[in-house]
Order: structure tokens, then C-alpha cells, then sequence
């Protein structure tokens, strides 16, 4: 095995950006790979085939350490999969295996079987993956880190079983004194791993002092956490076991020691917890974990409920993160450049209204310090080798990160978060430069404080900053208007209701867009947050953005919709965005896809389109002459005039000149699942057939439903009860209904077409007298996304609207020949969809079970459709909805349609 070069992580995460800087190739990448790690007469020995055993063209075989090959676009998993299973591989045992097809690198690490994905640019991120070629082993950060998962199952059973022998403690201060108790015990087991205590000191004076069974447990702990605040010169010298305990400070153990009563119980699982080994802990997740030990709610499934690192970088990287990254990599051969990127640096200040346990923050800090680390290491080089002096003081301080939480243990957790992560940069700095920083005494932890962050004053908050480089960030809750609580209701109020008027159908999350926007009146900053993509879309987006962009703010970047998961089990796969604004109208705003590809564009509007802002306005009723798409209608009868197959088929069979009063009911299931469900239409019913007894029972338990009622209106409707409470029912030939609600997995929106009188219910809209141009038009890739940006969705599910879908939809003027092929397009959709029966329009047109006759007859509707639009076809969805937002604008200007 050929020895390799002495590297540390900051020589590797530059060694990798100059390679991503030249642009190579994938054949001379894999040798300039190998001239980082190895030495010249490796890379010498490596190109005889007598050393490079490589079986794939231009591939190099390192053995024991690197098996690189390059592929051709596309080839990228099969080729991955031939070099794992290649007999050279195994021979060799390398430990690495890299594959390149110029656009993306794929490093698989055979020893942890794991594999990651990076482009040529971002692989520089990940330097700790390529650690083992330099004969290291780095810091791995996992989302489903095992240590972590175990020790938040045996804390939170720590936990309940101090709660059991202590309830009182869940109730006033007691509760938050309860919750900082945890998050000293946590620091104690990590500073006993680390090197910060002495090793294993906490753990070996419990099982030495406190009992068999913890009945001194209470005792011994109290002693601890009261001499952990005391320097040295300051103790009780009689005690010399408690001497070798460090003087910690920074106010974790400042102030009298309230521990709760242990039982042996609690004992137990005390020091279950400490046999774990606590230095692979990740401060990345480790607030999101440790709150799963006070919210049994959240247990359900450990080690899933955090906010992942990726989308978290989805947030600070456009925001401040890259741009700084840019500059230092300008600054890198300049000593005086590099001293002011760090003067800079020490200027950030990070603030997140909604901090949680400090994930934001966390991260925030961490990459900081990577940067400094990168601009110290390039100043080194630049003054010729030089060590930094001892005693070194990062310039990237705890004291610029700032957050507010309303829930107390999370807010505890997120100062000893940012003390972990403090310490595991550090631990990174003297592994790069072989100087310490002291771990004791703590320095102040972050500012965090525990409040609701929608009724205190941000700009008081953060009066001590005076900084420019303000960056506010986080991932708020978002609550739709039917799940906000009380409290969070006179939030809204409280912050919205002076400016905005309709502030009452907004998400919660608006709320800290408009506290953020009242800081930048007084403050130089920028802001992100994450956000439900439905304040983008729909009635959303007409209520909300118009105040947004009167207040001067712009969009500067914005991440398209992706799911995301975090910590709430109700936001698990909502759809979001991620919006950067600030007061400056950046000339090159960036429109991010999921992809992480990016679009540079001159505006971004209120729906995320690289167009001038569009209001979009709601209408009852078409503009032109085609027909109206109206809302279903409501029973309001408590399923009283609802019949099943078997009870229809009873009273016809019993009164067979029912058979005009009793209609098929349609609503989204009866559409999706071709389920069948019958309705009593009483409407211009006679008193003989009121009075038949199986209806006048019927119509008695209407009276009573209705006059039980909190509504004035549905009250009224009780001296009624034959009639629908709200009745849109139309005579129809054909009626074309759509569902109000329908999967995100599915490629187009499923109308069906009823032909029998069909009573639509309020769970799907009508368009009545309906030909099958109609059907084709709606049937349409050109309608689905424009619903999709328009009309909003329920977490992912796609959410119709008759009044911002089909009435505002912008249709080009038809020819009648132009109508007749839409039919015929229509019925080859229709014939496509019954050679499926029996499945239902549900199952055959999930994305997955798609049949291919089906989809081919979408796609040609499309193309004809669009056709119409426009002569030059559609190159992607973009500019598909640019094209029907210009039509838009000249339809409400009434103009061409």
C-alpha cells in the first residue's frame, strides 16, 4: 500500500475547490484526485498496469484506498453498482470507491456501506468523506445517528421516571427548573466523553457515592452541580473528590442546585444513558432529539424529528453563506484581503425568531467556523507555516447568535446545542493547527430567550447588536387558518390585523414575514424562512404579498416547492419554499428548483414566476362566454337524505314513482374511487310524497340537525328540511365535475363526465351543460399547473377553486374545427380511462401504475392544446405559466383571450 500525504480536512476541502475550479474532465479528475492524496511516484507507480489493476477503462485502482472510474452521462448508477461488485474491487480492499461522470461525483465508502451524491461544485463540502485516503477518520454526521437515537429513548425514559417520583415539577417553575436539570445531566455525559471533565468523572462518582440503588443519588448530583459554579480557590477543600470537577461557568450551573428525587428507577436509567458514548453526539440534531424527551408525543419515532442539515443549507447558503464562501475564495492569496474577511466574519449576527432547539443556529455557526478555519489556514500558508499562537479566540462568537423560542425546554437545549458545537469546532481548529482552545471555564452561550417570539420586540431584543450583517432565519410554525389555536389566533390579530385586512385566512408563518419586515424599518438586514408554499398560491398570495411588496421588500432568491419534514409530526412532507428578502432589488435573483439547479432572473413575483407581479383576482363567473364552473351543492342534513345502493333500490321497489326525486350523489370520492352514493332531491316534491313515512321520518331528523345548530341561517332552514341547505343544482345534460381535492402524485387533475342528473355535492365543482372540449381543456398539463400555482394546496394535496381555477383560466379563442379536435381528444382520454376498468380514475392515474395508453393520450392532448396557445411548442412549465400569466393580464384587461 503506497503511503499517503498528511492532509487535514482544510487542505482537503481546498484541494477539492481547485479541482472543481479547473474543470476537468472525468479521466484526468480521478488522476488529479490521486496527486491530493498520494505523492508523484504514486500516481507514476499507478499508471503501469502492472500497479493499476483497474478492469474499467480509463480507471484507477489504488489499493486498499481508491477505486476512481469515469463514466459517460446517465451511466452513473450502473457503472457505481459494476465497480462494487468487481472481483478487483474486493481484491484490493479499498476502501473507497468514486465514481465521476462530469456533472456529479459518487463516493462510496465500503466500510459504513454508505454512498453520497455530490456535483463537482458541492463535493468540496463534504472533504470529510475522502479522510480515510489520508489515513484519517472523521467526525460523521448521520441523520439517524444510533448514539442518538439511544440516548434520547434513555433520557426520555430518565425523564418519565423522575416525573412519576416528582409531578409537582411539571407544573409552574418547577417545570422549567426540571428542563434545565436535563439539559446539565446531557452536558455532563458529553464533557465526561470529550476531554472537557476528566474522563468518565460524573459516571464513576455516581456508582461510587450515590447507593446501590441512587438513594443518594439526589445528594451526590446536588454536590456536583454546586461545585461546578465555584473556581477552584473558592472550595471546600475537605472534599477532594469534588476538586477534580472542573470550574465549568457560562450559567449552566449558576445558582442554587434544585435536582429532583431519584428513585432507583431513575437511577438506573441514569447511568444507562452514561455508558453511551457521548462525543458522537451531533449538535446538528441534537436539540430536535433531546425535545423528544419532555413531548411524549414525539417519541413515536426517534431519531426521524429534526430538521435535516441539506434543508436547513437550503436557507443560509443563498442567504449569506455563498457569498461569503465567494469571498473568501477571492481574498485567499491576500493577507490583508483575508484579515478583513475575518473582520467581517466576526461581525455576523444570526437570529432565528423561531429557533426550536437551535438547528438553525447550530448549522449557522458551524459553517462559520469552517470558513474561518479555510481563512486561516490560507493566512498561514501566506506568512510561511507560522502556528497560530496559544490562546486563540475564534472571531466567530456564541455572543452574535440570537433566537427565541416559545417552549422552555427547547429553548434550554439550544444553548447547550451551540456549547457542543463551540467545542467540536474547536476540536476541529486544533486538529488543523495543533493549538488548543479551552473548553473551560464556558463562555456565555447564545442569546436565547424563551418567549413568544410574535409578541415581543425583536428590534429590543437585538439592541446590543449594532451590526450590518444581520441575517434573520428559521423554519417558523405554519398552521393554516383552521388549526391555529386561540392563543396563536390573537397572535395573528396582534401582529396582522392593523395592515393586513384578510389577515385571518393567512398561515401562521406569515406572522414572522411581517415582524421580520418591521425590523428591517429600522435595521440593515436580510431574512429566510421557510415556508408553506400555499402562502404563494391561491387566495394566499392575493391577501399577503400586496403588503409585502409595499413595504419595499423584495424577493431576492426563492427555493421552489420540495417536501419537508422537521420535527412536527402534522408538518411531516408539507410542501414549502424558502424565501430570501430584503430591501435591496438585486439585479440577478435566483430562482432555486428542487434540484438545486438555479435561474437567474430580473424579478420574482408573488407566485415564484421570473414575471412582474400579477394580482390575481377571484371571480364567481367567467369574463367571456364560456360556462361558469360553480360550486357544489350542501344537503346540510346530517346524511339524512343520503341513500345507499341497497336503501335506493328499497323505496323504489316500495314507491316506484320516487324514482324522479332520487338523483346519484357526486362528490370527490364518488369521482376518485367510483364509489356510488344516492340523494333525496325533494325539491319540487308534493306534499303526498313528503308525507310517505320513510321520507318524513327522515326529513324530522333533518328539522332536529338543523335546529340544533349554532348558525342563524341553518336554524332558519329547519322549516324547510326538504330543501338542500345550499342548493347549485342545475338541470344538465351533461355535467363535467371536477374534486376539490385530489393527489399531488397524480400528472393531471381526473374531471369525469356525468350524464343522469347527478346531484354534485359540495366536495366537487360543476360545470354544467359541459362538452368535451371542456374535458379536454381541464384535462390538460397547461390547467394542472396552473391550479397548482394558483389555487393552493392542504399540505401537498392539490386544492381546486372555481374561482381562481376554470373562471380565471385563460383559454385562447377557439375555432370550431379547433373544438372538434379538442373532442376527439377528449374521447381518446375517455376510451383510455375504460380500458383500465375496473381499476378507478384513483389507481390508474397514480404516477407509478400510469398506463401507458393513457399517459400517450394525455401527452398528445397537451400538444395540441398548447398548440393553440401559442405556434412554437412549450420547452417546460415555466414558460408555460409566464404564457398564461401575460394572458391573464390581457384577459382582465379585456383584451385577446
Amino acid at each position: 500500500m503506497s503511503a499517503a500525504k498528511k492532509l487535514n480536512i482544510v487542505d482537503i476541502e481546498n484541494g477539492l475547490e481547485e479541482l472543481a475550479q479547473k474543470g476537468l474532465p472525468p479521466e484526468e479528475y480521478g488522476r488529479e484526485l490521486v496527486s491530493l492524496f498520494g505523492s508523484s511516484a504514486t500516481l507514476k507507480r499507478l499508471g503501469t498496469s502492472k500497479a493499476n489493476t483497474s478492469d474499467f477503462e480509463n480507471g484507477i485502482l489504488w489499493r486498499e484506498k481508491l477505486h476512481y472510474v469515469p463514466c459517460k452521462l446517465g451511466e452513473l448508477n450502473t457503472v457505481i453498482e459494476s465497480v462494487k461488485a468487481s472481483d478487483k474491487t474486493l481484491k484490493a480492499k479499498v476502501r473507497l470507491i468514486v465514481v465521476n461522470d462530469g456533472s456529479h461525483i459518487l463516493v462510496f465508502d465500503r466500510k459504513y456501506n454508505e454512498l453520497t451524491d455530490c456535483t463537482i461544485d458541492s463535493i468540496k463540502n463534504e472533504p470529510q468523506l475522502f479522510l480515510p485516503l489520508a489515513g484519517q477518520e472523521g467526525f460523521r454526521r448521520e441523520e439517524e445517528n444510533e448514539v442518538d437515537i439511544k440516548a434520547t429513548g434513555k433520557l426520555a425514559k430518565l425523564y418519565d421516571a423522575l416525573v412519576e417520583r416528582n409531578p409537582e415539577w411539571l407544573e409552574g417553575d418547577k417545570r422549567h427548573t426540571l428542563n434545565h436539570f436535563m439539559t446539565q445531566i446531557i452536558f455532563c455525559l458529553f464533557a465526561e466523553d470529550t476531554g472537557i471533565f476528566p474522563k468518565d468523572i460524573f459516571t464513576k462518582a455516581l456508582k461510587n457515592r450515590a447507593g446501590n440503588d441512587g438513594e443518594l443519588a439526589t445528594q451526590v448530583i446536588t454536590e456536583i452541580f454546586s461545585t461546578l459554579d465555584v473556581e477552584s480557590s473558592h472550595r471546600d477543600v475537605s472534599c477532594a473528590w469534588l476538586q477534580e470537577f472542573p470550574y465549568v461557568n457560562g450559567g449552566l450551573f449558576k445558582g442554587e442546585a434544585i435536582i429532583p428525587t431519584f428513585t432507583a428507577k431513575a437511577y438506573r436509567y441514569l447511568l444507562e444513558a452514561a455508558s453511551l458514548d457521548w462525543k458522537h453526539i451531533n449538535p446538528d440534531i441534537l436539540g430536535s432529539s433531546i425535545q423528544a424527551i419532555v413531548d411524549p408525543a414525539m417519541r413515536g419515532n426517534l431519531g426521524m424529528h429534526y430538521t435535516s442539515v441539506p434543508n436547513i443549507l437550503k436557507t443560509l447558503e443563498p442567504l449569506f453563506l455563498n457569498e461569503l464562501r465567494e469571498e473568501l475564495f477571492k481574498a485567499r492569496h491576500s493577507k490583508k484581503q483575508i484579515k478583513a474577511f475575518l473582520e467581517r466574519l466576526s461581525k455576523v449576527v444570526v437570529f432565528d425568531p423561531a429557533c426550536g432547539s437551535g438547528n438553525f443556529l447550530v448549522i449557522a455557526y458551524r459553517e462559520l467556523r469552517k470558513l474561518e478555519l479555510q481563512a486561516l489556514d490560507a493566512l498561514r500558508d501566506l506568512e510561511g507555516g507560522a502556528s497560530l499562537a496559544f490562546g486563540f479566540s475564534s472571531v466567530v462568537s456564541l455572543s452574535n447568535f440570537y433566537g427565541i423560542e416559545y417552549a422552555d425546554f427547547a429553548a434550554e437545549t439550544a444553548k447547550l446545542a451551540l456549547w457542543i458545537a463551540e467545542y467540536q469546532q474547536n476540536i476541529r481548529f486544533r486538529a488543523a493547527f495543533g493549538t488548543d482552545i479551552p473548553a473551560l471555564p464556558l463562555k456565555s452561550s447564545g442569546n436565547i430567550l424563551c418567549d413568544n417570539a410574535l409578541r415581543v420586540s425583536w428590534l429590543s431584543f437585538l439592541e446590543n447588536t449594532n451590526s450590518d450583517l444581520l441575517y434573520i432565519v428559521g423554519n417558523p410554525p405554519y398552521l393554516g387558518s383552521k388549526n391555529q389555536n386561540s392563543i396563536q389566533k390573537e397572535d395573528m390579530k396582534l401582529v396582522m390585523s392593523s395592515e393586513i385586512s384578510r389577515y385571518k385566512s393567512l398561515d401562521y408563518v406569515c406572522a414572522w414575514f411581517v415582524k421580520a419586515n418591521r425590523l428591517l424599518q429600522d435595521r440593515q438586514a436580510k431574512f429566510a424562512f421557510v415556508a408553506t408554499s400555499s402562502i404563494c398560491q391561491g387566495g394566499q398570495a392575493a391577501s399577503f404579498w400586496p403588503y409585502i411588496k409595499a413595504s419595499g421588500l423584495f424577493i431576492n432568491f426563492a427555493y421552489l416547492p420540495f417536501k419537508w419534514k422537521n420535527n412536527a409530526a402534522s408538518n411531516a412532507g408539507v410542501s414549502c419554499v424558502v424565501l430570501g428578502l430584503w430591501r435591496n432589488n438585486e439585479e440577478n435573483k435566483r430562482l432555486i428548483f428542487p434540484d438545486n439547479n438555479e435561474k437567474k432572473c430580473k424579478t420574482i413575483n408573488a407566485y415564484l414566476l421570473p414575471v412582474d407581479d400579477v394580482d390575481i383576482e377571484p371571480s364567481a363567473q367567467r369574463v367571456d362566454s364560456l360556462p361558469s364552473l360553480l360550486r357544489g351543492s350542501s344537503p346540510v342534513d346530517n346524511g339524512n337524505l343520503i341513500l345507499s345502493d341497497d336503501e335506493r333500490n328499497d323505496l323504489l321497489n316500495k314507491y316506484p314513482n320516487l324514482k324522479c326525486y332520487i338523483h346519484g350523489l357526486i362528490g370527490s370520492n364518488e369521482v376518485i374511487n367510483n364509489t356510488k352514493r344516492y340523494v333525496l332531491y325533494l325539491k319540487d316534491a308534493h306534499d303526498d310524497i313528503l308525507s310517505i313515512p320513510e321520507i318524513s321520518n327522515r326529513l324530522k331528523e333533518v328539522v332536529n340537525f338543523r335546529s340544533a345548530s349554532t348558525k342563524a341561517k341553518t336554524k332558519q332552514q329547519a322549516s324547510t328540511p326538504h330543501l338542500f341547505g345550499e342548493d347549485y343544482h342545475r338541470a344538465s345534460v351533461d355535467t363535467l365535475v371536477i374534486p376539490v381535492r385530489s393527489s399531488e402524485n397524480r400528472p393531471y387533475l381526473t374531471p369525469s363526465i356525468y350524464h343522469n342528473g347527478e346531484i354534485i355535492t359540495n366536495l366537487a365543482f360543476a360545470l354544467y351543460d359541459a362538452k368535451l372540449w371542456h374535458f379536454a381543456i381541464i384535462s390538460s398539463r397547461m390547467h394542472v399547473i396552473w391550479i397548482d400555482t394558483v389555487c393552493g394546496k392542504l399540505e401537498t394535496r392539490r386544492t381546486y377553486s372555481n374561482t381562481l381555477g376554470w373562471n380565471i383560466f385563460p383559454v385562447p379563442n377557439l375555432t370550431d374545427d379547433q373544438k372538434e379536435l379538442l373532442n376527439n381528444s377528449a374521447k381518446r382520454i375517455l376510451l383510455a380511462r375504460e380500458a383500465s376498468y375496473p381499476k378507478t380514475i384513483g389507481e390508474i392515474y397514480d404516477e407509478k401504475n400510469f398506463p401507458h395508453d393513457l399517459r400517450e393520450a394525455h401527452k398528445e392532448n397537451d400538444l395540441l392544446l398548447e398548440s393553440f396557445y401559442q405556434d412554437e411548442a412549450f420547452n417546460n412549465d415555466e414558460e408555460r405559466l409566464t404564457h398564461l400569466f401575460e394572458r391573464y393580464v390581457e384577459m382582465k384587461q379585456g383584451g385577446e383571450k
